[in-house]
């Protein structure tokens, strides 16, 4: 019992230690953070057309939900997209072990029974469609840091609307922008108070 009440912390901290050299190894900034995560999302987006041969897949789906977050920088967006990718990587590993255990069984019987038929997908599909997808599963695990990080630098939409609010507050009380209506050397220079404009024209 002393040594498992050791060891425990021990992997506890060695865990975070790596977890946070990976978070340290992809970086702070949202704009690199989103393109890698376009790059990893249109990755699983191509292989899903190629597992959904013989799988029921909901990875296309997943993959439109990173698209859609990674191309908006959504936060809230990034942030379910997060979630859902852990919850699918938990659930392809079951899958893939599972998967792997139909193979080997009808490898076994088509070796026992040469010349009969099983609802079983061909083997030679089978085992491609688990090869995308142990590819699919080292895609998303490639990809959970960068999603951490880009939900983690995004401005929430309540964040813009405070700043633009805030922007706007501070015009208000000080001199407004001026503009120039019209080209070449005339026209009017108009500020933000109503009803008042210079004529750049010298008379």
């Amino acid at each position: 019992s002393n040594a498992a009440s050791h060891s425990s912390p021990f992997t506890r901290a060695k865990m975070t230690e790596i977890v946070g050299q990976v978070l340290a190894f992809v970086g702070e900034d949202p704009e690199i953070n989103a393109t890698w995560v376009l790059r990893f999302t249109s990755v699983q987006f191509g292989i899903s057309f190629f597992t959904s041969i013989t799988r029921t897949e909901s990875n296309a789906a997943l993959a439109l939900l990173g698209l859609y977050s990674a191309y908006g920088r959504k936060k809230e967006a990034t942030k379910l997209y997060f979630v859902f990718l852990l919850l699918s990587i938990v659930t392809d590993f079951i899958w893939m072990i599972m998967y792997g255990n139909q193979i080997a069984g009808a490898e076994t019987q088509e070796v026992q029974n040469e010349w009969q038929d099983y609802a079983f997908p061909p083997i030679g599909t089978a085992k491609f469609v688990l090869g995308m997808s142990v590819i699919s599963f080292v895609v998303k695990i490639l990809s959970t840091p960068f999603v951490y990080k880009l939900h983690t630098n995004l401005v929430g939409d309540e964040d813009h609307i405070m700043s633009a609010r805030s922007a706007y507050g501070s015009s208000s009380s000080g001199v407004r922008p001026s503009f120039v209506v019209g080209g070449g050397g005339g026209g009017y220079q108009a500020t933000g108070d109503a009803g008042s404009y210079q004529n750049k024209d010298e008379l």
